[in-house]
């Protein structure tokens, strides 16, 4: 028993200034403010993507694909016309399903009514000028959907560089102002870090369009506008003696 005591007493000692020195450790860590900011620079879309594709529907599976194959070689020859280099254009969906009426059914299941194959390529070029007459080409070639064009900053960083810049400066003035309210002194800085900004960023124009206004030459108005960059920054300074 008496050794035991020892052991204890023993014990104890080594963990008491293990115990002391962390809390000394407590009491000397210096006031941190933390000040979060963010901003933001325009940047010029130079990029554009446009997802279009056909549907055909026929009674029999091998037909409503002929059909589609067929349209969709006229798309690729309209794409040629156009320019547009077939290392630019890339198959994004292709599908081919059962299409079912639901209104009539056999021993309680939907009647079979034909298949609809569906196939969408995805189109990109930087001369953003040829968007709409390209749109106008492909409704004229057999595209009956039309799923949507983006416009994208593909080298953002200048724009971000300037947005980061700025993010900086408005954390920096947000920590004085917090130190001047709280009444103390601004110390050192102690960490920056940068928040995730999304990129490339992207408009995107659901495009709706008749297959004889594109034969009557009305190519689809667009406006790629500007896109706006974000940088968002955190700033930790130490509140000074």
């Amino acid at each position: 028993m008496p050794r035991l005591l020892t052991t204890l007493l023993a014990a104890a000692a080594i963990a008491l200034p293990a115990t002391a020195l962390a809390q000394t450790d407590l009491d000397d860590m210096p006031g941190v403010i933390h000040a979060t900011a963010t901003a933001t620079a325009d940047a010029a879309p130079d990029r554009v993507s446009v997802s279009a594709g056909v549907q055909t529907n026929a009674l029999t599976a091998k037909q409503a694909m002929a059909d589609n194959s067929e349209l969709m070689r006229a798309v690729f020859a309209s794409l040629d016309a156009q320019g547009i280099p077939r290392e630019d254009v890339s198959t994004s969906y292709l599908n081919l399903n059962p299409r079912y009426d639901y209104e009539q059914r056999s021993e309680g299941q939907p009647r079979l009514v034909g298949y609809q194959a569906s196939n969408q390529v995805t189109v990109v070029t930087r001369d953003l000028d040829k968007t709409g007459p390209m749109i106008d080409s492909l409704i004229t070639a057999g595209v009956n959907t039309i799923n949507g064009v983006n416009f994208t900053v593909s080298e953002p960083d200048r724009a971000q560089a300037q947005a980061r810049a700025a993010a900086i400066a408005k954390a920096q003035a947000k920590a004085r102002m917090m130190a001047q309210a709280a009444g103390v002194q601004l110390g050192r800085l102690l960490s920056m870090r940068e928040g995730t900004a999304p990129g490339p960023f992207m408009y995107d124009e659901v495009v709706s369009m008749s297959r004889q206004s594109a034969m009557d030459g009305a190519a689809p108005p667009l406006a790629p506008g500007q896109r706006e960059i974000a940088s968002t920054v955190t700033m930790s300074y130490a509140i000074a003696d």
